[in-house]
């Protein structure tokens, strides 16, 4: 039996520590959303943020809930995974912009950045991951090699023959040329 209670006193916590999570995210989800569409420029990228510093929360909740300003905490979760992204979504126009090819809008007008993601996923696995290690984190030669435990001449290598089948691939898709 006094296992059992153990049990249901452990459940009640639960409950406990539940309920003070549903009552802040109950009380702040929509406003946060709100606050950081302004800065983000897009409801949906706020709504994604701030989704997923709840949810990061709540699976810390023990921890966070003793924060003297839990909310102040998700809050500064969110703003961090917006940060994130606009440095991710930069990382990959400048790539983009360097390897001499634009994006091309899709049908509604908004840029189709999963294409570059196509256009590497048709590289061998070598080249993509110096590409992407070159063009998107901006790793210099040495470091791409550090990194996939190659030569410096091989990483020079997969870079040149990688650019040299992407731009391939962008001139053949070009009109007029």
């Amino acid at each position: 039996m006094a296992c059992l209670s153990v049990v249901i006193t452990a459940t009640m916590d639960d409950l406990v520590w539940t309920t003070d999570f549903e009552s802040i995210f109950r009380a702040h989800y929509a406003r946060l959303v709100r606050a950081l569409t302004v800065v983000a420029g897009s409801p949906e990228a706020a709504n994604d943020a701030v989704q997923e510093a709840f949810v990061k929360a709540h699976l810390k909740w023990r921890r966070v809930s003793q924060y003297d300003d839990p909310v102040g905490w998700i809050r500064r979760v969110a703003i961090n995974k917006l940060k994130d992204e606009h440095r991710r979504t930069g990382r990959k126009n400048r790539a983009v912009e360097r390897m001499g090819g634009e994006l091309r809008e899709s049908t509604e007008s908004e840029p189709v950045l999963d294409e570059m993601d196509d256009l590497l996923a048709e590289l061998p696995r070598q080249q993509r991951l110096c590409i992407a290690l070159f063009y998107v984190e901006q790793l210099s030669i040495a470091e791409i090699a550090d990194a996939l435990d190659l030569s410096e001449g091989a990483v020079k290598f997969h870079l040149h023959r990688g650019r040299e089948r992407l731009r391939g691939v962008l001139s053949s898709e070009s009109p007029g040329q």
